[in-house]
């Protein structure tokens, strides 16, 4: 009965807190790179210069590589 409720514990309330906490990470993480996109772009730079400066600034990088690095094998 103890192994159920924890089970249960953990399937229905801290599996979906987890999720939620990951969704907001990745929603802030792709609103900083929109934002200094933009700031870039206010500093009428080229759009191949902001492209680079983007993808190699990338906040999300880091946490794409530690939520990924069993899953591309």
């Amino acid at each position: 009965m103890r192994f159920l409720r924890s089970a249960l514990y953990l399937l229905f309330l801290r599996v979906p807190v987890i999720l939620f906490r990951v969704a907001g990470i990745a929603r802030v993480t792709g609103r900083a790179k929109r934002r200094f996109q933009r700031a870039l772009a206010d500093y009428d730079l080229l759009d191949d210069v902001v492209e680079v400066l983007v993808e190699h600034f990338d906040p999300s990088t880091p946490l794409r590589e530690i939520l990924f690095r069993f899953s591309r094998r």
